[in-house]
């Protein structure tokens, strides 16, 4: 049968999910009550991709996998999404919800509270991730998602996208941070000393305003 890969980030450690908020002290994270918080993840594909969705609801219910998460030992999942599943929060096609009767019809992001909400009532943590702009696999040269603008995705586009997104989730505890994007790449450099180099963003005043834009939601 079909399955869909949960891949590993870390596996440090089990956190303590009723100590929100979780915050950082140092390098460290921590609890509500300053107690260090260890996590271990998991990467959950497929909000990014053309079904809108994540990975694996065409073959088992939603609250089954997000269980498993749990039961496996990691405590939270990081959820890859695209810009254009924000802007245009289509239905998710039935095939790719084939094991989930119940969301069948509903738009990508009625399907993305429903999987942070069943990752929640297992006590699994979530970290939103902006993956790539234009629904698509990542990642290949030329595919438009090389950096967090394009010219059909702008930066107040994505600004936007994540000022929406923060607001949506800033009342689900579960929802613990955000991966503002993934893998800048393709002959981008950093600014400062360094020479360029492949894999890292241009020097520009963008890349060192986005970050601070953010906290503006």
């Amino acid at each position: 049968m079909p399955t869909f890969v949960l891949v590993l980030l870390a596996a440090l450690g089990p956190a303590r999910a009723d100590k929100l908020p979780l915050h950082t002290a140092h390098r460290w994270i921590v609890d509500a009550e300053g107690q260090r918080v260890k996590l271990a993840g998991v990467n959950w594909y497929g909000a990014d991709n053309t079904e809108f969705s994540v990975g694996g609801l065409a073959y088992r219910p939603l609250a089954a996998i997000a269980h498993q998460v749990k039961a496996m030992g990691f405590n939270s999942v990081r959820i890859p999404w695209s810009n254009e599943l924000v802007e245009t929060n289509p239905v998710v096609p039935d095939h790719a919800v084939a094991a989930n009767p119940a969301l069948r019809g509903k738009h990508a992001l009625e399907v993305l509270d429903l999987t942070v909400d069943a990752l929640a009532r297992e006590g699994v943590y979530v970290i939103l991730d902006n993956h790539v702009s234009r629904a698509d696999w990542c990642c290949y040269e030329g595919d438009g998602n090389a950096l967090w603008h394009s010219p059909a995705y702008p930066e107040q586009s994505w600004l936007a996208d994540w000022r929406f997104m923060a607001r949506r989730y800033k009342n689900r505890p579960a929802v613990i941070g955000a991966d503002l994007r993934n893998e800048l790449r393709f002959g981008a450099a950093w600014g400062g000393q360094d020479p360029p180099s492949t894999g890292t963003p241009p020097p520009s005043a963008e890349a060192t305003r986005f970050s601070t834009k953010i906290r503006t939601c």
